[in-house]
Formats: structure tokens, sequence, C-alpha cells
């Protein structure tokens, strides 16, 4: 079992502060990470408004990865695209109860360099930030597991 890492901070709705990169490429090829949970909140769960505050959240290898379909300004989730990673999703109920969805998370991928989180509101919130929680368990890798995570993370077969 490697180390555990924890990432969590706060960033703005998507549409406004785009994707965030919480992991940056340290060119240590041999040196990668599981995700382990993803989780993601409204900042003041006690606000009156918060019963509008539910939101969906993505982890990816990509910035560009994490861009709804069908809106630029919004998230999508797709889970044909390989460089997607993580899903999760929030609802808030009233203005004090927070109903955590669990993070489907895809097992098999390590993130070796690049690692985006991006999050929603699924209804119109202003500026809206919004906090997130990425749990990662830390893995060596070898020549060979190193190159295969690479090409993993390019999505060699995304159109």
């Amino acid at each position: 079992m490697g180390k555990t890492r924890v990432l969590r901070g706060e960033l703005l709705d998507f549409n406004y502060g785009g994707a965030v990169n919480v992991i940056q490429n340290d060119q240590r090829f041999n040196h990668g990470f599981i995700i382990k949970d993803f989780r993601i909140s409204y900042i003041d769960p006690a606000d009156s408004n918060a019963g509008s505050r539910d939101c969906v959240g993505v982890l990816a290898t990509h910035a560009d990865a994490v861009v709804s379909k069908l809106s630029s300004s919004r998230i999508g989730f797709n889970w044909e695209d390989r460089r997607q990673v993580a899903w999760t999703s929030t609802n808030h109920i009233g203005d004090s109860n927070i109903d955590f969805d669990a993070a489907l998370i895809d097992p098999t991928h390590v993130v070796v360099r690049d690692l985006y989180v991006a999050i929603s509101a699924q209804a119109a919130t202003g500026s809206t930030n919004w906090n997130y929680y990425i749990e990662l368990e830390e893995v060596p890798l070898t020549d060979n597991q190193a190159v295969l995570a690479i090409v993993q993370e390019e999505a060699q077969d995304v159109n």
C-alpha cells in the first residue's frame, strides 16, 4: 500500500473559473496516483439558498475533457472519453442537509502527469464557489507501467 495524499480546496463554478489543475506534471514518470475518493460541496451548507446549490464534479487528465457536449459553459459526464476518470455529485436538501453521492472512480486509471477538477451547478447560481476533496494513493510504477499509464492519459482512441 502506498502513501495517502489528500488534495482539497475551493474553486469557482466551471462557467467562471474553468477546470483547475490540481496535479501538475512533475516529470517523474515512475510515480503515480490512484484516485480513492472524490467529493464536492457548496461552501456554505447553512445558506438559506443551499437547496439550489446541487452540483456535479468531474476529474480528468486534460482540461478540455470536462466540457459538456451540450454546453461549453458547464461540465459534462462523458464515460466514453477515457480522459475523464472520476465523477460525483451532491444534493443539498433544504438549507442544512447535504446528501453526498458516492463517486464513480475508474479504479484502473493511474494519474502520472496532470489531473484537473471541475464543478458545475445544476441550477443558475452566479459565480458560486465549491469545495473539493480528492484522496489519492501514491503508487510506484515500472517503466512499462508508466508508458501504459501515459498512453491511457492521452486517450489514443478519442476522436
